[in-house]
């Protein structure tokens, strides 16, 4: 299902009583039988189910999101180029991965905050020049920035070289107001002034970059821009793609006022399609662990499909799949996937 059909449907049956929960359970069964064609039926050593990549290259934010679950008090890492580069060399070598969509340069912090961040992407656009030298599929690169480091000059070089597919903003609350009160530390109008001036870029100079937002958006409001302010309007419409979503928990790693009841689903989307490669070379399973709870190895211990084939890794998926959710302390809260 493409991003765009599935945001559809969120919109139409999000929160509906009956048709909501038959979707989720079509999803689960969907996901299981995906969980036993990649993990347990003949041939499954020769595919991975792994289909996007989520990389943090750094692991502090300048923003303090209210709704954010991030440890703004663990150690502040930044990943190496010799990290990057590990990884990416393996993925070329493991055609195993090369069934990959995407790159998320994203997790728990802001990429931006990369002191090498041009050299990180550069890296990123070389490899991919050698997977085409060799016929090899390279995934999207795609960039999700909370915009307030994403000035003229460093969005002039990103769009000029070509360093990403995709770019992302966060754009929560529909409302200056609203934004800056949920987004500690942001500004509205610094942050329209970015966005505006990077989206009305790419679309009047039809620069091939995907432009796309989300935002979360409050419970006393619908799934739709009909009652935002005109600015928020207005950037939506020069997005490719906005997805308007509700506040979720971050797997039980945050308090909301209506708590919800986690998930019973004996599958996860999230641990059968992801993995997220922190600062230091640790792989964790999923990108709602924020501060590293969920770590199943290191790219400099293990070969990348050491890691994603390792006991510690197919432990979640094992007790997932068999109903054992409540024993893994990462996942037992979780009321999204």
């Amino acid at each position: 299902m493409s991003t765009s059909t599935r945001d559809k449907v969120k919109r139409l049956f999000n929160e509906h009583p009956v048709f909501w929960p038959m979707l989720k359970k079509g999803q689960e069964w969907n996901s299981r039988l995906q969980y036993r064609y990649y993990y347990k039926w003949p041939g499954h050593d020769h595919r991975a189910s792994i289909k996007e990549v989520n990389f943090e290259w750094s692991s502090s934010c300048n923003l303090r999101c209210k709704f954010c679950a991030l440890d703004h008090d663990k150690p502040k890492q930044i990943m190496s180029p010799l990290v990057l580069r590990r990884f990416l060399d393996q993925y070329l070598e493991d055609k195993r991965f090369h069934q990959i969509e995407k790159f998320n340069l994203y997790n728990g912090g802001e990429t931006l905050l990369h002191p090498k961040r041009i050299e990180m992407l550069q890296i990123l656009k070389s490899y991919r020049e050698i997977a085409v030298e060799r016929n090899i599929p390279f995934p999207v690169i795609s960039m999700l920035t909370n915009g307030m480091l994403l000035r003229r000059k460093l969005a002039d070089q990103v769009i000029d070289e070509g360093l990403v597919d995709e770019i992302g903003f966060s754009l929560d609350g529909g409302t200056p107001q609203s934004f800056e009160d949920l987004r500690v530390n942001a500004k509205w109008k610094p942050f329209y002034e970015n966005v505006f001036y990077v989206a009305r870029r790419i679309r009047v100079e039809h620069k091939p970059i995907r432009i796309y937002g989300i935002t979360i958006v409050p419970d006393d409001q619908p799934l739709n821009t009909s009652w935002m302010h005109p600015e928020f309007v207005e950037l939506s419409n020069l997005f490719h793609h906005h997805e308007l979503r509700r506040l979720h928990d971050w797997g039980g790693q945050i308090e909301l006022e209506s708590k919800g009841v986690a998930l019973k689903n004996k599958s996860c989307d999230l641990l059968l399609r992801q993995m997220v490669l922190l600062p230091n070379g640790d792989i964790t399973v999923c990108c709602n662990d924020l501060n590293s709870a969920g770590v199943i190895g290191n790219i400099w211990n293990r070969t990348l499909w050491e890691n994603y084939n390792s006991e510690e890794r197919r432990k979640y998926l094992d007790y997932i799949d068999s109903g054992r959710k409540s024993e893994l302390d990462l996942c037992k809260d979780c009321q999204s996937f």
